[in-house]
């Protein structure tokens, strides 16, 4: 499998990907927001042979320098390539690419992603089965997906894993840029 960072060629596409696999929401502004910006915040398409079949990130919330985390953001395997072992594969990749990132800067341990438990249950069974710890995310400031936010964690040395306690990890902001872009991926293709 070959991942390709997301630029200004192949935007569209990722676009295409992320709205095939979470229509109701669009990662165009992340898309756009992590473009000139460095690895620790940056997203790919995945290839496999000649076609895409996927999408993976991974960015920081807060700065690079303090936080103890880095996190999986978009990601997803198209349905037709599903339950053929690419959704582990591209997991396992991205921990792997972010525990090389997580090198460069001590103070991170951890890879984070968050989920609801109401979402896809083979997803949920793949989360399980590869992160280590798993804790509600219930805080009042924020969107909790009605109380079924999840957050996944794992370890990257083995270190005694530091629950997020509620931090806010800003859905709030998120889900505003979301359907900013929504709005923006409906009007293009009407366009075009």
């Amino acid at each position: 499998m070959e991942y390709i960072r997301i630029n200004r060629e192949n935007l569209m596409d990722a676009c295409k990907i992320q709205l095939n696999l979470f229509p109701d929401s669009s990662a165009y502004l992340h898309y756009i927001n992590q473009l000139d910006k460095d690895e620790n915040n940056a997203y790919y398409l995945v290839k496999d042979k000649d076609k895409y079949i996927g999408i993976t990130g991974v960015y920081t919330e807060g700065s690079i320098e303090t936080t103890d985390s880095l996190w999986l953001g978009w990601f997803g395997v198209l349905p037709k390539y599903r339950s053929r072992g690419y959704g582990r594969k591209i997991l396992e990749d991205t921990i792997n690419h972010a525990k090389e990132l997580a090198k460069k800067y001590p103070n991170i341990k951890f890879f984070r992603l968050y989920t609801s438990e109401r979402d896809n249950a083979t997803a949920q069974a793949l989360y399980r089965s590869v992160m280590e710890y798993i804790e509600y995310y219930n805080n009042t400031d924020d969107i909790n997906y009605d109380g079924t936010c999840l957050i996944y964690t794992i370890s990257f040395y083995g270190d005694e894993i530091v629950p997020w306690n509620n931090k806010n990890i800003h859905l709030k902001e998120c889900e505003i840029e979301e359907k900013k872009g929504l709005t923006f991926m409906k009007t293009f293709n009407e366009l075009y």
